[in-house]
């Protein structure tokens, strides 16, 4: 009996040290503990062409979309970095994974400046899932990896990944000097990275359903025009005012990069406008311990949406509050925040008229 506790003890501690070289082994490949390069951190796709299948999401001559990112993580039609006059910044919206290449709205940006003979290049830097903590880090882990990266302007396309965002001490390390260990594990670790990863996809999709959750038939859908809630300060103060701390970092480390930001706020078809008249979906959804419907998403996001512009009128930085304008409909999204080729050829011609005199 001793000799097989004893043989069994001992296979366990060799499964232990075989599984712990196993991690080191992966840490020091995968890891940023002796390579500068933080690429990896960032759950960013590289050198990469994909083909999508989007039968299921809009109408679309094909059944697939082309969808490439360059070496350094960039979309975008351009040959060398230092080519790049905006550079994009944002999440899944920005990103456009089911969008094909020469479709997005960054394309439609830089296809409307050529119309009037202008080059302005316009380069891809969306994650998805990413909100204003990841873009934060880009400047970090990120941007400085990328040779002769210095767009005149960087965009940033924000809202709606902050809108579900909590903030407290665990993102302090963004800002703070200390080293605390889980700074490190944080900065170093690829199998932190991953589990975080794993995890920021999880709350996305399946806790807040924020992410790419496949078509949704608008003509379907139950629409309101009463709002669940009354008290949107006391449920977003503190979130507000982290957010506008957010957005005071990344102006402040845009023009320490050498370019001058931009911000733009986000529509969504969790609500719309029929007849001037504001309905958000019926459904109730989950938001710091309480349900909010589609009316209650709306006028809490225009709250955040009003500290972009607010807190970017601030800093003498150029806001476009996309989302104030009702010129959306259904056709120009496949689910409550992504948009088909038709919205994105929107989104595109209205930023556009923006930024054109940027040029």
């Amino acid at each position: 009996m001793k000799s097989r506790l004893k043989r069994l003890v001992a296979i366990l501690l060799v499964n232990l040290i075989l599984i712990g070289l196993g991690v080191i082994v992966l840490e020091l490949i995968f890891g940023n503990w002796i390579r500068p390069d933080n690429l990896n951190k960032l759950n960013i796709i590289r050198s990469r062409t994909i083909s999508y299948d989007i039968t299921d999401l809009y109408d679309h001559p094909s059944n697939t979309i082309t969808y490439s990112r360059d070496e350094y993580g960039l979309r975008g039609s351009f040959e060398e970095p230092d080519e790049i006059d905006i550079l994009t910044v944002g999440g899944s919206t920005t990103d456009q994974r089911y969008i094909s290449d020469g479709q997005t709205w960054q394309d439609v940006i830089q296809y409307r400046f050529r119309s009037i003979g202008k080059n302005v290049v316009v380069a891809n830097a969306g994650v998805d899932g990413q909100s204003t903590y990841g873009h934060i880090k880009n400047f970090d882990w990120w941007f400085p990896c990328i040779p002769n990266l210095k767009p005149k302007y960087i965009l940033f396309y924000v809202g709606l990944n902050d809108f579900y965002n909590e903030g407290g001490s665990r993102y302090d390390a963004l800002v703070r000097n200390e080293k605390s260990f889980r700074q490190v594990l944080r900065e170093k670790s690829a199998i932190y990275h991953a589990f975080r990863t794993l995890e920021g996809i999880y709350k996305a999709r399946i806790v807040h359903e924020v992410g790419h959750i496949g078509s949704i038939d608008f003509s379907e859908m139950e629409w309101t025009t009463t709002p669940l809630q009354k008290d949107y300060d006391m449920l977003m103060d503190k979130q507000l005012s982290e957010y506008a701390e957010r957005l005071t970092i990344l102006i402040a480390k845009t023009r320490e990069f050498g370019s001058e930001p931009i911000f733009v706020t986000q529509p969504s078809r969790r609500y719309r406008f029929n007849e001037g008249s504001l309905k958000g979906t019926k459904t109730p959804l989950q938001y710091g311990g309480v349900l909010i419907n589609g009316v209650d998403y709306y006028h809490m996001m225009r709250r955040l949406d009003s500290v972009t512009c607010s807190t970017s009128l601030e800093h003498n930085v150029m806001c476009i509050d996309m989302a104030k304008d009702n010129l959306w409909e259904d056709e120009d999204f496949y689910d409550f925040w992504h948009m088909t080729p038709t919205g994105a050829k929107k989104a595109g011609d209205y930023l556009f008229e923006g930024l054109k005199e940027k040029f």
